[in-house]
């Protein structure tokens, strides 16, 4: 047998066990209302007569309040006067006991023996549940009971109206009767405190709707209670418990479009909207107008509640879960069904009641089996939503344990890959280890080379140094060599002047080869950039035999190394002009513009051509380029266009004039 089957069959055993023999109204044993020697309740149905009006007075006709008069009432609205006279009273502390009534004053031969809510203002009463005991003599049977009514429109109810009998007699009826309501209201509140934990432990919406449905079952069977009112103050209670029959259909609703997984489909949307407004228009309607309060319920509730029964069904059909939902769906099909029988069936009973009530009589038992079966109904459709939870709650371990074994495995796939990760830096810090030996031996080997270099600059610019200075003299010695050489081979003897001369230039390159080594040595004190220019022109002019027109204007805060270049450019160009040029006139400019210091040096010698630049002017380009300045060299322009003698022309930037040379 499959298990699917199983489980139907047992499903079924426990519905007729329940149906069958869960009956505590049955076992209940009742005392027809005797209480030993007393006599029973009495309902005082009989002999009343009504008068529609303000007030009778003598004379006026008044009829006989039966059934035709009881239907009249539903339409009726206004005041109403109904009497009749007491009958023997056999108890030792009789009471009456009224209801079904809203606004009343009771009178014991034209004197007022109790009055509820004849005043004008709302009431919020359920008068299908509230009783008014009203204490009274044995001593006043006979006398005139007289019950001034305002009516508006409400059903009037003959079995629950006018009661005579011991307060403990009825007490002891009413928790007869209101046993079973306790014991099912019990457990509906339990489930629903359980639903609430589930909703503390795991927020999810459907342990919300069964929740709801659980409680507002729970509490409506509980107020449903007429013995309630004898232990505590539940007037505007009683008034108000209606609202949650809305409220379940609504629980009821959601609850199984969250299972099915159409609480998100417009239909089950608008189920639930409507719901919801219809209870929120009905509780407004409850505090305005309790006229109107029951005909929300009486007028709209049966068909919405007809229509959310339909889209459950339509739910039912149309939309089917994976098949992890299926028992879920499968448990949500049994309860359904089985609300809907045991409702059909108590519809069933309550218009053919009269029909049946010969049957009711001779077997009390079939009695009593329809008596419970709608809360029996109730009870196995709560015990099919526990199992929808049941397996909900099952399914949501069966997933913790599957992805907690997921999440073992992937842990042990985080441990595989942390010992990796030790192993992987293990070798990259072994890696880098090596590369630091390596690095530090690099930058070893790159400050012996960086000294090398610093070794090799230093003689550089010695042989710069030795070359500016002495190159200068030197060529002005070759030059009166020369001339004293012509002078010998024309006159025949030597001219002791040029002699002089040369000799006074070989020792002023003497000199000036001992500054420069003291200047290698030491920081000595600079002369005048503008000083030094002047003493260069004129050494060259009284020597070279040549002559220069100078215009110099330097600018403040030139820094130490500018000044070499200004000064060693300048007695490069004079050097070259005359040896290799062979000029005879020098201009020479040096002045600001703008933000760039300008150097020309012009000659009337022999074009530049292109020439491959020497040691001289090589190195006086490296230190322009330094400095972050321009150089040039070319051929001047003449008359007509074509190149005569040399131009030096260098820009230096003055910003970055500022820094000394080292």
């Amino acid at each position: 047998m499959k298990r699917s089957t199983t489980s139907l069959l047992v499903w079924l055993f426990a519905c007729a066990i329940i149906l069958g023999l869960f009956l505590p109204s049955f076992f209940i044993k009742r005392n027809d209302y005797l209480g030993g020697q007393r006599s029973p309740l009495a309902a005082l149905l009989k002999n009343w007569e009504v008068y529609y009006g303000q007030n009778p007075v003598a004379g006026d006709t008044w009829k006989t309040f039966g059934e035709a008069e009881w239907k009249k009432m539903s339409h009726y609205e206004g005041t109403l006067w109904v009497r009749r006279t007491l009958p023997e009273l056999h108890w030792e502390n009789p009471y009456l006991y009224l209801g079904g009534m809203n606004r009343f004053e009771a009178y014991l031969d034209g004197k007022s023996v109790y009055r509820f809510h004849m005043e004008p203002g709302l009431v919020w009463n359920h008068f299908l549940v509230k009783l008014h005991p009203i204490r009274i003599n044995p001593e006043d049977h006979g006398k005139e009971l007289t019950l001034r009514m305002k009516w508006d429109r409400l059903p009037f109810t003959a079995s629950f109206w006018v009661f005579a009998g011991d307060p403990d007699q009825m007490l002891n009826l009413m928790l007869q009767s209101d046993l079973p309501r306790y014991i099912y209201s019990v457990l509906y509140l339990t489930v629903g405190l359980v639903g609430i934990a589930l909703l503390a432990r795991r927020k999810e919406r459907l342990y919300v709707w069964f929740t709801l449905l659980a409680l507002s079952a729970g509490l409506g069977l509980l107020l449903q209670c007429i013995s309630l009112q004898w232990f505590v103050k539940v007037e505007a209670l009683y008034y108000w418990k209606d609202l949650l029959l809305p409220f379940g259909v609504y629980a009821f609703t959601g609850l199984y479009g969250e299972v099915l997984g159409a609480s998100r489909r417009h239909l089950v949307q608008i189920t639930k909207n409507t719901l919801f407004l219809y209870t929120i228009a009905t509780l407004c309607a409850g505090i305005w107008s309790p006229t109107w309060y029951w005909k929300m319920f009486s007028d709209v509730l049966p068909f919405l509640a007809i229509a959310a029964m339909g889209v459950v069904t339509y739910a039912l059909v149309r939309y089917r879960k994976d098949t992890q939902g299926q028992n879920e769906r499968k448990w949500l099909l049994r309860g359904y069904v089985i609300l809907v029988v045991c409702g059909l069936v108590h519809i069933i009973s309550i218009y053919f009641y009269n029909p049946l009530l010969r049957i009711f009589s001779l077997w009390p038992y079939i009695n009593a089996l329809i008596a419970n079966v709608l809360p029996n109904g109730l009870l196995l459709f709560m015990l099919c939503m526990v199992m929808v939870l049941i397996n909900r709650v099952g399914r949501v371990y069966r997933e913790s344990e599957r992805n907690a074994n997921e999440l073992m495995v992937k842990n042990s796939e985080l441990e595989q890959f942390h010992r990796n990760l030790e192993q992987l830096v293990d070798i990259r810090t072994k890696e880098l280890e090596e590369a630091s030996l390596s690095l530090s031996v690099t930058l070893r080997e790159k400050a012996e080379t960086l000294a090398e270099v610093s070794v090799l600059e230093e003689r550089n610019r010695i042989a710069h140094e030795m070359h500016d200075v002495v190159g200068h003299t030197l060529t002005a010695a070759i030059v009166q060599l020369e001339a004293g050489k012509k002078l010998a081979a024309r006159e025949g003897n030597l001219p002791m002047d040029k002699l002089e001369t040369v000799s006074a230039l070989v020792r002023k390159g003497l000199d000036d080869i001992r500054k420069t080594v003291r200047l290698l040595k030491t920081d000595n004190t600079p002369v005048k950039l503008e000083s030094a220019l002047q003493e260069l022109i004129r050494d060259t002019i009284e020597s070279m035999e040549v002559a220069i027109e100078a215009n110099i204007e330097i600018p403040s805060g030139l820094g130490r190394l500018t000044e070499q270049v200004i000064y060693h450019a300048l007695q490069e160009g004079l050097t070259n002009g005359i040896r290799h040029a062979r000029c005879s006139l020098f201009r020479y400019t040096l002045r600001p513009n703008g933000d760039h210091l300008e150097f020309k040096l012009w000659n009337d010698g022999a074009p530049y051509g292109y020439s491959k630049p020497g040691f001289g002017l090589t190195t006086m380009m490296e230190r322009v380029h330094l400095l972050g300045g321009t150089i040039s060299v070319g051929s001047g322009k003449g008359d007509g266009g074509f190149p005569v003698g040399c131009e030096l022309t260098i820009t230096l930037p003055l910003q970055l004039s500022l820094p000394s040379a080292p």
